[in-house]
């Protein structure tokens, strides 16, 4: 699936609360859905409990839903701010992640 597709698609479940209150849903529901993602991983980690992969990937499923809804509410296709953060990462890492590339970010120079 593409990710304007999906972006339609979801948007079509978001309840219409006008542009700041949709803004501060899509960052409220973010911030829980990763406090959630979180969790599943805290309770495998630390409690030594089996991941739970079917949950782990519903919370980031769920947190993709509201960067569709953030993104259409700032006015950008999520094609395109996937296009946008590729063109940071690429000039930060030109061939691949290093410590010495991080610290430097070259995106922002």
């Amino acid at each position: 699936m593409r990710l304007n597709d999906y972006q339609t698609l979801a948007n079509r479940t978001a309840k219409d609360l006008g542009e700041n209150m949709d803004l501060m849903h899509a960052a409220l529901g973010l911030a829980g859905e990763a406090g959630e993602f979180v969790d599943a991983v805290k309770r495998h980690l630390i409690y030594a409990k089996p991941l739970d992969v079917e949950n782990a990937a519903e919370e980031l499923g769920d947190s993709l839903w509201f960067i569709a809804l953030g993104a259409r509410r700032l006015g950008i296709s999520m094609e395109d701010l996937a296009k946008q953060n590729i063109e940071k990462l690429s000039k930060r890492y030109p061939e691949k992640y290093t410590d010495a590339l991080a610290h430097a970010r070259l995106d922002k120079a």
